[in-house]
């Protein structure tokens, strides 16, 4: 038996590297994609870390005194990018500082800013929030100056005007200083009962989802193939005379299946390998956990491509079915792009497609450090789908001619 098993695989090595160009697509067109979609994938999926929002505020000032500079100072500290210009563009966010801004402050007297929203930007309202935080700020601290500077006029610590405004001034400087960190803080706790959602999981950068999917992918076109062999075989008689011989219909089965099952993991080590050593993919940090979801995605797609075997009837409708199904299960299975950008729902849903269990393994691995017991969840999964699909095909290869 095993004699038979070795001489059935080493045929269908022959029979798939029959021309040099099978090469092209087992490995380099596979590394190829890698490349150009990780390169589009890098925005989308994290190779840099995004930059936080800020809003645009351009600000128009008709003063130019030293609370003006610090009521800009303040936006820019809540959140704001600010820029001064002569005039303010429609289309964008405004403010407008009167003239004799500083002065009035100084002497106590409220003045009044005006702020030009866009009521259909989803924005607005945080901007707003964001100038009236700016200037609550800014009118405390100038509050606290100006007590400051009455007090120390009446102990007669500053005599003349220009004493009181650099005692002002100074005030306000050190209080503002000295608001940017409180001594008082807020600290939120839930209820016991209450939990707070957890951060969203890490995901992959560009390079990585890009190899695990074209992984997934390619090596589903391989695998997948089964249907295509036991079509031909069918097709040109030689499963019949197979299947009459001594080695019986289980050994003959199993060689095929193994055969095909040894070409995807030929091609997965290869593909894993050239991730790592052209792209720097992580892949070695958890090898067992890495070998487990390989080996179980490989169980539970060439199940699937012998079923599928079961319901084709010529070559034509084989590779066709072969390539459409791998190319499906990839895209619909998050092999094109991160699923955490896909909504709950869809996640949902997908999760009844293998590929989608291989991606979410291969990206625990990839982007969260996942152990060998976080991954053992979708092996499972894995090997049930492998279970069910080979169960099923060999049921229907019972009426296989």
């Amino acid at each position: 038996m095993i004699t038979v098993l070795l001489a059935m695989i080493r045929n269908e090595f022959r029979r798939e590297f029959a021309h040099p160009i099978s090469v092209v697509f087992f490995l380099l067109l596979p590394l190829l994609f890698t490349a150009a979609v990780g390169a589009g994938l890098g925005d989308v999926s994290g190779d840099e870390s995004p930059e936080e929002y800020r809003a645009q505020l351009y600000v128009k000032t008709g003063d130019e005194g030293a609370l003006a500079d610090a009521f800009l100072q303040a936006l820019r500290e809540v959140n704001l990018t600010v820029h001064v210009a002569p005039t303010l563009p429609e289309d964008t966010f405004g403010l407008e500082i009167p003239a004799g801004f500083s002065t009035r402050l100084q002497s106590g007297e409220p003045v009044t800013v005006t702020l030009h929203t866009l009521p259909v930007e989803s924005a607005s309202q945080a901007v707003e929030q964001y100038v009236r935080a700016a200037a609550g700020r800014l009118g405390g601290i100038a509050q606290i100056a100006d007590l400051g500077s009455a007090h120390a006029e009446g102990l007669r610590v500053v005599t003349t005007p220009e004493e009181q405004r650099a005692f002002y001034e100074e005030v306000f400087a050190r209080t503002l200083e000295a608001s940017q960190d409180p001594p008082a803080v807020v600290e939120v706790r839930w209820p016991d009962a209450v939990k707070a959602a957890d951060a969203p999981a890490a995901m992959a950068s560009g390079t990585e989802q890009a190899s695990a999917g074209q992984l997934v992918t390619w090596v589903q076109i391989t695998l997948l193939g089964a249907a295509e062999v036991l079509v031909d075989e069918r097709l040109r008689g030689t499963m019949k005379r197979l299947l009459v011989t001594p080695a019986g219909r289980a050994t003959i089965l199993s060689g095929k299946l193994l055969a095909r099952l040894m070409l995807g993991l030929v091609q997965m080590t290869l593909l894993l390998g050239g991730g790592a050593l052209i792209f720097g993919v992580r892949w070695g940090e958890q090898p067992l956990a890495t070998a487990l979801v390989s080996v179980a995605f490989a169980l539970a797609t060439v199940g699937l491509g012998m079923l599928v075997a079961t319901f084709v009837r010529t070559r034509g409708q084989a590779s066709s079915v072969v390539v459409g199904m791998a190319m499906a299960l990839a895209a619909l299975g998050g092999a094109w792009y991160p699923l955490e950008v896909t909504p709950p729902l869809y996640r949902q849903i997908a999760s009844v497609l293998p590929s989608t269990w291989a991606m979410r393994a291969y990206t625990d691995l990839l982007a969260r450090g996942a152990t060998v017991a976080d991954v053992l969840p979708s092996v499972a999964v894995l090997l049930g789908f492998g279970v069910l699909f080979t169960v099923v095909g060999i049921w229907r290869f019972q009426w296989y001619e």
